[in-house]
């Protein structure tokens, strides 16, 4: 059997990325003004790499001897040779590209195509009836096989299956140097160092889920890699890929704090040749991370604070903790050389014009490395959207990307929805300018 994995994207100026928003995938489209532009160019020139799940699924595939390709195209119309089957990554920013790509393919093709991703489970009305659709942690592909004592060829008629759980102790280790991928780097935050993604944790349990997709992908009970078998994973990696910058894609990494610590002491012990970064929640952070996070070269951390506004965040389930605490750790990381990464969302359900900049001003007073702003979206599948499918605007699922208003607010249009992702995002770097020159004339 001839088996594809094929990831289709469509044009864009901006950087797509399908591992991002639990696989729904995000297009760091930064706004309309020059500036915003030009920065999201450098983003799409300089940040890349593939769905990691759907990489996972290849590598399983491959280690066991599998005759399997990988192919990235950009475009409606791939030109593939002969395969039985065909895997293709699913996102909601690139939906209707993927499907195009499908139906396009089938017109000289016979192969079984398989979409792989949790968003086209709450879009199944829009896919052909001869496409299946697999989604959860399909990573886990071989061990749902094994537990349900079937071979693959048992499921290739099935119309949807869906993967919750599996034993990531057993998952192979990537390798990234293979000429099936563009080595990843990230000129940015890596220094133009090979930068690899990397989960060792998975499922979030948070109220967040919402709106939040991490939950529907991956579940609300969080599953753990066995420490030592991370610890294994990391140290091929310090060796054949020696300085290099590993981002830590779990969707909250300090979710059981005191595993994390352990991990990060392992990590220190074991000296590898390696930095980190990680996503995570302020509120689990305490001074002895903070340390450990400096002994395992933890670099970099990003976290979500979404609003300056309790009664914004409360109005989506986001519970977090207050300003005058959020302030104070992250001036602890600036202290501890650690860069930070805030996320901000702008035009939530309760929020008004004066709120969102407000937001917009509270980013520019921390002392945030980088600041992220994205505008609410109601993603498919989940609470949010459910009660509010109403409030939809946007019909095509390709414009579902973070960065443009698909549904009708109370008080902000779409102009003035991209006008302050804009305004964000100039002020932001503006703020930025100053604090550096400032601190430059101080030190003089």
């Amino acid at each position: 059997m001839r088996i594809l994995f094929l990831d289709i994207y469509k044009n864009s100026f901006s950087r797509i990325s399908k591992d991002t928003a639990g696989g729904y995938g995000t297009e760091n489209n930064l706004g309309n003004s020059f500036l915003c532009k030009i920065l999201s160019y450098i983003i799409k020139k300089t940040i890349f790499w593939p769905n990691l799940s759907f990489v996972q699924l290849f590598t399983e595939f491959k280690v066991r001897n599998y005759e399997v390709d990988f192919k990235t195209y950009v475009g409606v119309k791939p030109k593939v040779k002969s395969y039985d089957l065909i895997f293709v990554c699913n996102s909601i920013v690139c939906f209707e590209t993927e499907i195009e790509a499908i139906e396009h393919i089938s017109t000289y093709s016979n192969a079984k195509f398989f979409l792989c991703g949790t968003f086209a489970q709450f879009a199944k009305n829009r896919i052909p009836n001869d496409i299946s659709i697999i989604s959860g942690n399909y990573e886990f592909l071989f061990d749902y096989l094994k537990s349900s004592n079937q071979q693959l060829n048992d499921i290739l008629n099935k119309r949807f299956l869906r993967i919750d759980k599996g034993n990531a102790d057993d998952l192979s280790t990537i390798e990234w140097n293979s000429p099936f991928f563009k080595n990843p780097k990230n000129f940015i935050l890596g220094n133009g160092k090979k930068y690899f993604p990397f989960i060792a944790t998975r499922g979030c349990p948070y109220t967040c889920r919402e709106y939040c997709t991490y939950p529907l992908a991956q579940g609300t009970k969080t599953s753990k890699e066995s420490i030592d078998s991370t610890i294994r994973k990391l140290l091929f990696y310090s060796v054949k890929y020696k300085s290099s910058h590993i981002v830590f894609r779990d969707p909250v990494f300090s979710i059981d704090i005191n595993r994390s610590k352990d991990l990060l002491k392992r990590i220190g012990d074991a000296k590898l040749d390696l930095e980190f970064s990680a996503e995570l929640h302020l509120r689990n952070i305490d001074d002895e991370f903070i340390e450990l996070c400096q002994y395992a070269k933890m670099k970099g951390l990003k976290f979500g604070i979404e609003s300056a506004y309790d009664a914004i965040r409360d109005s989506v389930k986001r519970h977090s903790v207050d300003n005058d605490f959020q302030s104070t750790i992250i001036n602890k990381l600036l202290n501890a050389k650690i860069k930070t990464v805030g996320m901000f969302i702008l035009v939530q359900p309760a929020d008004t014009f004066e709120t969102c900049n407000g937001t917009i001003d509270y980013a520019c007073s921390l002392n945030l490395d980088i600041a992220q702003f994205s505008i609410f979206t109601p993603y498919p599948g989940t609470p949010y959207y459910v009660k509010n499918q109403s409030k939809v605007s946007e019909s095509r699922f390709n414009n579902f990307n973070q960065y443009r208003l698909v549904y009708n607010h109370d008080t902000i249009t779409k102009k003035q929805a991209r006008q302050l992702l804009g305004t964000a995002y100039t002020r932001f770097i503006s703020s930025k300018i100053k604090r550096n020159l400032k601190q430059k004339i101080l030190r003089l």
